[in-house]
């Protein structure tokens, strides 16, 4: 029914029923489009009016198609041939159809075309011809179709193309291979195709593309490679695509890559090199791609990010590193990416991320962390994400101590953001399970020191005159691993000035607080020993 509602879509039929010219068990409208579906219909109606511009047959029992099917139809512009039971074509068959743009033959059990089907039909632009059984096409099959501009083949059993079948296509605009069972390319296949604009070739079994395979085709802007055997791709293979801006290799077993491979591709928007087998990026691999949007490097073996790696995608917004073998990332790892707005590092090996990770990637929205081994995340790292809209944390390895209540705090205060009711504590022992969203600070046991508290001096000024003196009282709390976690409230009008001292230096951080009002404000201080 699906298919049927967007092929009766596409037809564009409008209304005016023609209850006297249409042939038995159709549909007629406008005077010039007849569909017929029914399973009934096992051949062409012989009394198709001889001024039908546009005919489908869906889903009925039509076996075969004769030289004199279409005999009276020399009007027709368009043919759908969607769904039936068609066997065999006779060559004949398209005869005397001179002005015939569009036809599509899908979706039959068809495995043989001859090799003078399209002969006649001169003024074709699109033929599709996908979801049959057809293994092989004949070289000499489109000599005469030298207006198409889009050819569809994908979803048959095709395992081989001649070196000149696409020789007259000088028109093509788009060309479609994929789901065959094609396991080599004739270097010169495309040569003549300089006005093509998109190739696929996904999911096929090449598994090798030789270099000039692609040399004339400086036009091609999509270009896809998924779900092949490709080991390999030679060091020139993409040189003369200047044009591209898609390119696709998912799912080969691509171990490394040339580090200029990708160099003459200065259009690329879209790159994807996702489920390979992928360990190292070699520096400079990306040099030249700076109008480079999308960058999807999921599902490889990579183990960590090679410093300046992304220098110079300065128009990068989405970045994709799920499902490696990362276990660590340098503070600096995403050095120049200052458009980055989504960047997925979920189902690697994370144990812990340095707090300037996202320091020069301040418009992120969307950060994917799931599933790693994070136990916390230091409490600088919210600061460089004033616009992060959403942040997936959950099945981390979270542990629920002292340490941890910056996290919680930050997490709560932003439910939002966080997805906070899918994050559950994995240790200590008795907070494992335990869901954030019930986690109450005391939970996380921060032992008081034994040290005093430390007194604070609060002056609030009006109008640059003290007007009272306030004494407020900090405490302090020792963790686990020996750091001083100090915590105020004071009262801040301003500024606030933080004098630290050791031994016999001092030195003074200020802080700036946004409005005029002098209100209770909350300062926390970490110290750690290193």
């Amino acid at each position: 029914m699906l298919v049927r509602s967007i092929v009766i879509c596409n037809f564009m039929f409008t209304s005016s029923w023609l209850a006297n010219t249409c042939p038995s068990m159709c549909n007629c409208f406008n005077g010039v489009q007849v569909f017929c579906s029914n399973n009934k219909i096992t051949q062409i109606p012989a009394d198709i009016p001889a001024n039908v511009t546009d005919l489908m047959f869906l889903e009925t029992f039509i076996t075969s198609l004769k030289g004199e099917s279409f005999a009276s139809c020399n009007s027709l512009m368009k043919i759908l041939l969607v769904s039936n039971n068609i066997h065999a074509i006779d060559e004949d068959t398209f005869q005397g159809l001179p002005h015939l743009t569009d036809l599509e033959i899908s979706a039959n059990p068809l495995d043989v075309i001859k090799p003078r089907t399209f002969n006649n039909l001169r003024e074709l632009q699109k033929l599709i011809i996908t979801h049959n059984s057809i293994r092989n096409i004949p070289c000499n099959l489109f000599e005469n179709t030298t207006k198409l501009q889009l050819l569809a083949l994908q979803g048959n059993n095709i395992s081989e193309i001649c070196p000149g079948l696409f020789s007259q296509l000088k028109n093509l605009r788009e060309l479609n291979l994929a789901s065959n069972e094609i396991s080599k390319l004739p270097i010169d296949s495309f040569k003549h195709l300089r006005n093509l604009s998109i190739l696929k070739l996904n999911d096929n079994n090449i598994t090798q593309i030789l270099p000039g395979s692609f040399d004339k085709l400086s036009n091609l802007t999509e270009l896809s490679l998924d779900g092949n055997h490709l080991t390999r791709i030679f060091r020139y293979t993409f040189e003369s695509l200047t044009s591209l801006k898609k390119l696709s290799v998912v799912k080969n077993s691509i171990k490394e890559l040339n580090p200029c491979i990708f160099s003459t591709l200065n259009n690329l928007k879209w790159l994807a090199i996702e489920s390979n087998q992928i360990t190292t990026l070699p520096a400079g691999i990306f040099d030249g791609l700076q109008n480079l949007a999308n960058l999807l490097l999921g599902g490889n073996q990579l183990q960590t990010i090679p410093k300046g790696i992304f220098l110079n995608l300065e128009n990068l917004e989405t970045l994709v590193l799920s499902y490696n073998q990362i276990r660590s990332l340098e503070y600096d790892a995403f050095e120049g990416l200052q458009s980055l707005t989504h960047i997925y590092l979920d189902n690697n090996q994370l144990e812990a991320l340095h707090e300037n990770i996202f320091k020069n990637t301040s418009n992120l929205l969307v950060i994917s962390l799931h599933h790693n081994l994070l136990r916390v995340l230091p409490e600088g790292i919210y600061g460089h994400l004033p616009n992060l809209v959403s942040i997936v944390l959950h099945n981390n390895q979270w542990w629920c101590d002292c340490s941890f209540s910056h996290f919680l705090n930050w997490m709560k205060e932003n439910r939002d953001v966080t997805q906070i009711s899918e994050i559950m504590c994995e240790g200590p022992e008795h907070l494992r399970g335990k869901s954030i969203t019930l986690l109450k600070n005391r939970d996380l046991k921060c032992p008081e020191s034994q040290n005093p508290s430390f007194m604070v001096k609060e002056i609030a000024l009006t109008n640059g005159t003290e007007e009272n003196i306030i004494q407020s009282v900090c405490k302090s709390y020792l963790t686990s691993n020996g750091s001083l976690i100090i915590h105020c409230e004071v009262t801040v009008c301003s500024s606030i000035n933080v004098n630290i001292c050791r031994m016999d230096e001092t030195s003074t951080t200020s802080f700036t607080k946004e409005g005029s009002q002098c209100e209770p404000t909350n300062l926390k201080f970490t110290i750690t020993s290193t």
